[in-house]
């Protein structure tokens, strides 16, 4: 029978934590729970906060995905609600008393009509998400320019 027992430390809270804590500039406290990873040459202190800032650049990319989704959700609704109030009072006109021709040019006036709003509203959502991902490509491009100017600057200062 294979038994694998955790350290003991992982199960004690970081007051009773079984590792050293040095005193460090960290701010979040990477380099005093991993003292073991520091490696001479190598500022720990500097790559937890350039994993910290990509972190929070994920982020917030991940809330322009989601206000992205919600706009689109949103204005899906709005298209619906407004196509079946439009859909219905189309259908009363085209089954009121008239004319065969005089239905016959509503109905291609209703069509068209629709046929046109349809696209408009396809452009509205279409511009919705071009315009997120325009925004969360922009925050990824200067996240990814930032962390590697900050790793060519890395070496210089160790």
């Amino acid at each position: 029978m294979l038994s694998i027992a955790a350290p003991q430390h992982c199960f004690t809270s970081r007051k009773d934590s079984a590792l050293p804590i040095q005193k460090s500039k960290d701010t979040n406290g990477f380099s005093q729970i991993f003292p073991q990873f520091s490696i001479s040459g190598i500022p720990v202190d500097q790559l937890a906060s350039v994993s910290r800032r990509n972190v929070e650049a994920i982020t917030t990319v991940a809330q322009v995905a989601v206000d992205s989704f919600q706009a689109v959700l949103r204005r899906q609704v709005e298209i619906f609600t407004q196509s079946a109030a439009e859909g219905s009072n189309g259908l009363q006109h085209l089954w009121s008393p008239g004319a065969p021709e005089e239905k016959l040019a509503q109905h291609a006036d209703f069509v068209k009509s629709s046929f046109e709003k349809g696209l408009a509203n396809f452009r509205d959502v279409s511009d919705i998400i071009v315009k997120s991902s325009a925004e969360a490509t922009d925050v990824l491009a200067k996240r990814v320019t930032e962390s590697l100017a900050e790793m060519t600057v890395a070496p210089a200062k160790a």
